[in-house]
């Protein structure tokens, strides 16, 4: 309560002209606001996979491991760690920890917040923390946890969406996990949330009581602003300190303008459609490798993003430990041999009808990307028809539905910086979260990606890894387009670069003056 009262002193005393921004407003309250395109969902950690989403919670909620910018692993809420043995690795708690509401943090929430994600399958996260048997408590502030097989990026797992460690007193106090989004949530992170209007804005205070020391900003707020013109014009009247996910085509108005400057932002996220290989059409991989084929990747990258990205075959990026470098840069375009895969499948021009579905405002230019796809398409003679959805509706009409009729654009990122994460998700039934969308299931697939995520012998998972690759190429379940390099929109008086896992850990950012 304390600190409610004091936030709203503060913010009726600091009005600024104009509506702009200042960064020294009354009594020297600092205020530091940033924008994206897309809202977040609640405050379910373990039911949503989206980073932009995760970018925002970060600031809220803690790791046990935490990676920085360079992607290193340092110690969070846990100070320590060894490994036992191929199935089991100790960590020793830091001491000291409190919650936003007060409580001291100890082991009992770790056990409580990552056997909740590992067991219930209901869960969007839980494919990547099944993994998980137990949590065993030594002592408070001492845990083993044991895998079901040997993990080899256990660490990695713990330091990612769905990681975070929430508070066991609160969601008891609330009646349990289902009403967890009708309440403020309680952390352990650099601030705490003060209000939260969907769909406009997240405002955040700091927490005084951090264990990393309190943040140099006295307020954080996300602003939802999906229209990509409207957040640069935003950025250049002083509405927001940082607008992401800034357009190529408005690169030279924000490079020119006075005050602000463009931070380029290479992100291990790619480009992507997944098919229905079961779909009308998409069911033959004829038809779904020269979908492949008829793309012009490069063509994509130079004539929407200014050249800003990389063709790709695969979800493979710098910095990926264990993905084949070979599908980065790579690409497959060949009209010709389009034309004569669709004769081969027994479609002649203007004889197929493929659906393309793609969100809007959640990356740079998604419904360009996709309006561009399908003049690509249509120049080999698949006649193709359009549905374009706001991000929200998009997932909870398509995406989370399972409603992919032919082809759904999807831009994947990898924020466990491994090739354990790149194809889980189309592995056959419960395993794989997208496995109904793409209906397609490889028993062989499955039993090579089995093996390659229980492999400690790095040698030995990057072989494994190779052939799953090649299979997914073969087998068009992605077509892939290009690893997308972003820019972000950054106002002078910020000291503050962009992360490659794109997190918006604001805790380092700080004012120039």
């Amino acid at each position: 309560m304390r600190r409610h009262l004091r936030y709203l002193a503060a913010l009726a005393l600091a009005v600024t002209a104009a509506g702009a921004l200042s960064l020294a407003t009354a009594q020297s309250v600092r205020e530091l606001v940033v924008a994206q395109g897309i809202d977040h969902e609640g405050w379910d950690i373990h039911d949503h996979n989206t980073t932009a989403v995760e970018a925002i919670h970060v600031n809220i909620f803690d790791y046990l491991v935490f990676k920085d910018a360079d992607g290193v692993l340092q110690p969070a809420l846990a100070t320590s760690w060894e490994r036992i043995d191929d199935l089991s690795m100790r960590f020793m708690l830091r001491e000291g920890v409190l919650w936003h509401d007060g409580e001291p943090f100890t082991a009992e929430d770790v056990k409580f917040t990552l056997e909740r994600v590992a067991t219930d399958s209901s869960l969007q996260e839980y494919g990547q923390y099944r993994q998980i048997r137990e949590v065993e408590i030594v002592g408070p502030f001492e845990i083993i946890i044991h895998t079901h097989e040997p993990e080899p990026v256990l660490l990695s797992r713990l330091s990612r969406i769905g990681s975070s460690i929430l508070a066991k007193h609160h969601i008891e106090a609330i009646g349990g996990w289902e009403n967890i989004s009708d309440h403020n949530p309680v952390g352990t992170g650099p601030f705490e949330v003060v209000e939260w209007r969907r769909d406009d804005r997240l405002v955040m205070e700091a927490f005084d009581d951090h264990w990393r020391g309190r943040p140099v900003w006295d307020r954080l707020i996300h602003r939802t602003i999906p229209e990509a013109s409207t957040r640069v014009a935003e950025l250049l009247t002083g509405g927001v300190h940082i607008a992401t996910n800034i357009p190529p085509a408005d690169r030279a108005r924000v490079e020119n303008a006075e005050n602000v400057r463009i931070e380029p932002w290479p992100t291990p996220r790619v480009m992507m459609y997944i098919m229905n290989t079961e779909g009308v059409g998409t069911s033959d991989v004829r038809v779904r490798t020269a979908i492949d084929y008829a793309i012009d990747n490069q063509l994509l990258v130079d004539a929407l993003f200014d050249g800003l990205g990389t063709p790709v075959r695969g979800r493979a990026s710098p910095g990926i430990v264990a993905a084949p470098m070979e599908f980065h840069d790579s690409y497959v375009y060949d009209p010709e041999r389009a034309v004569e895969l669709l004769a081969e499948a027994g479609y002649g021009p203007g004889e197929l009808t493929i659906h393309i579905q793609g969100p809007a405002g959640r990356y740079p230019l998604d419904t360009e990307i996709a309006e561009l796809t399908g003049v690509m398409l249509e120049a080999v003679g698949i006649n193709t028809t359009l549905e374009i959805l706001e991000w929200s509706a998009y997932q909870s009409r398509v995406w989370r539905t399972e409603n992919v009729q032919n082809m759904a654009l999807i831009g994947l990122g990898n924020s466990l910086g491994d090739a354990a994460l790149t194809y889980t998700a189309i592995r056959c039934g419960d395993a794989g979260t997208y496995s109904m969308m793409s209906q397609w299931c490889n028993p062989h697939f499955d039993e090579i990606y089995a093996q390659a995520l229980v492999e400690m012998d790095q040698e030995r998972r990057a072989e494994l890894f190779r052939e799953i690759f090649t299979i997914v190429a073969e087998e068009r379940v992605y077509v892939h387009l290009f690893q997308l390099e972003n820019m972000a929109g950054v106002t002078n008086e910020i000291d503050w670069s962009p992360r490659p896992d794109e997190y918006l850990w604001m805790f380092d950012a700080k004012p120039v003056n």
